[in-house]
């Protein structure tokens, strides 16, 4: 009845510091500049390289895309130009095409710890190529040590396949790199939730939270825990807090209306199933008929 959230990678696609625009970061050239240029010069890679950029910054990744692709027409060996389109693949979601572009940034350069642990990123979204993304996150750390996303993410994957030890591990070794990893804390702590290590789970939830205090999920999964130790008001306050930072988590919803049937406060109840089933929430008929039937005394 108590629903949990689940386990997330860190979807950030890290680009190499190369990806620059070709005129300078800073050039004053605009969309309108770079559409006269690439009419004046057809075969003038940097501007549809640059262009490109700035349709990706306005979070038009088609367009984007399509100007990178003309970058590689002209230069078929633009590293650039494959990184950026790669990653505006993943933004459209298109993560057989953006493998398609790490692989070829790989062989161009095989020592870029970011393509490798962006191409796991793709292979792990995919869900299944768990082999290969663990295969790419562990390149990414032989290249550079301190990588903590590249543990974190190989973590998820571990834990997705059952390894559970290594996960543990390798969430563990994301935080010890990076303290300030909330996601490694909140990750580590579902992990916990599930191997009955109450306390421990509740200690990284609220890491997770200090680190991120709009963290709404780890709101949510702690609140969960609270129920499970009778802590209503604890748990009604986690949830409460969850619903004020993302007004649409319908587990939030759903598990405050546990709270308050536990607390007798049943037209409370009965307000967020309706609302946890109205934002698509899978409500357990026999929960909202048990709370229909104490409203009906």
């Amino acid at each position: 009845m108590i629903k949990k959230m689940k386990c997330c990678l860190i979807l950030i696609v890290v680009l190499s510091a190369s990806i620059v625009f070709a005129y300078g970061d800073n050039h004053p050239l605009t969309i309108e500049d770079l559409n006269r240029a690439v009419a004046i010069n057809p075969q003038g890679a940097d501007a549809f390289y640059d262009r490109g950029i700035l349709y990706e910054k306005q979070g038009d990744f088609s367009k984007a895309a399509s100007d990178f692709s003309q970058t590689i027409k002209i230069n078929p060996d633009d590293l650039q130009a494959y990184q950026a389109r790669a990653s505006a693949y993943v933004s459209l979601g298109q993560f057989t095409q953006a493998i398609v572009d790490y692989n070829k940034v790989i062989e161009l350069n095989p020592q870029d710890a970011n393509a490798y642990y962006n191409r796991g990123l793709a292979f792990a979204n995919i869900g299944s190529f768990d082999s290969k993304a663990i295969f790419d996150f562990t390149q990414a750390i032989k290249i550079d040590p301190g990588y903590a996303s590249s543990y974190h993410n190989r973590g998820l994957v571990w834990e997705k396949a059952g390894n559970v030890t290594q996960a543990l591990k390798d969430l563990s070794k994301s935080i010890e790199l990076d303290p300030t990893l909330a996601e490694g804390y909140y990750n580590r702590g579902i992990i916990y939730d599930k191997q009955g290590r109450l306390l421990d789970a509740i200690n990284d939830f609220s890491k997770a939270i200090k680190l991120n205090p709009n963290y709404a999920e780890a709101y949510t999964n702690r609140g969960s825990i609270y129920i499970e130790q009778d802590d209503y008001n604890q748990a009604r306050f986690d949830f409460t807090v969850a619903i004020e930072i993302n007004p649409k988590l319908s587990q939030a919803y759903n598990n405050r209306a546990i709270v308050y049937y536990q607390l007798k406060q049943y037209a409370k109840a009965m307000d967020d199933l309706q609302k946890a089933k109205g934002l698509g929430f899978g409500v357990e008929p026999g929960f909202m008929a048990a709370v229909q039937k104490e409203l009906d005394r």
